[in-house]
């Protein structure tokens, strides 16, 4: 296991961040309309998406066992380090979409290591959430533009839209409850 988080501490964070994201937007819908239509050529936003997931992709190919590869260490954090400059500096389209993307697959790694080795049919409800955020991290790394057509799909109507967040904002909810009481 390459990460110590417990399944319950898991499920608490992501259940926190998805109630207050969903809950600011539904608090706030026109801004974070408006912020969620800007966010897949956002490049202040990319930069900074790109920067965390760079910092975790080196640190993870600084710690993580690579066996008979242990002795090329320097040159995969290097690599990896050079892959987020040159990335920053040559693929600015949608940066911020892709950034995202790869957070999203680093994530859902740590969500399945925290659910690695659970008997518990609960435990399902973690790991299908990381299956599809890591089916939507290669998606959105191999075609961002899916999102910014999916976002203007469920912000097409504010009905639409806000019936989506109140979605997330209860699964949110039942992922905190699961870390709290169940997990």
């Amino acid at each position: 296991m390459i990460y110590s988080f417990s399944l319950a501490q898991v499920a608490v964070w992501l259940g926190l961040g998805v109630v207050l994201t969903h809950g600011w937007a539904l608090f706030d819908y026109r801004l974070a309309t408006q912020w969620a239509r800007g966010f897949p050529r956002g490049n202040g936003l990319g930069g900074v998406l790109l920067a965390l997931a760079t910092g975790w992709s080196a640190w993870l190919a600084g710690t993580i066992n690579l066996m008979e590869y242990t002795r090329f260490r320097p040159l995969f954090v290097l690599g990896v380090v050079g892959l987020g400059v040159t990335s920053w500096l040559y693929v600015r389209e949608f940066i911020a979409v892709r950034s995202l993307g790869i957070l999203f697959l680093l994530g859902g790694d740590v969500m399945l290591d925290a659910a690695f080795l659970r008997q518990d049919t609960a435990r399902l409800v973690v790991v299908s959430y990381a299956y599809l955020i890591i089916l939507e991290g290669m998606v959105m790394v191999g075609a961002p533009y899916l999102l910014r057509d999916a976002i203007d799909w469920g912000l097409a109507t504010s009905r639409r839209g806000k019936f989506l967040l109140s979605a997330g904002l209860l699964f949110g909810l039942v992922l905190l409850g699961l870390g709290l009481f169940v997990y």
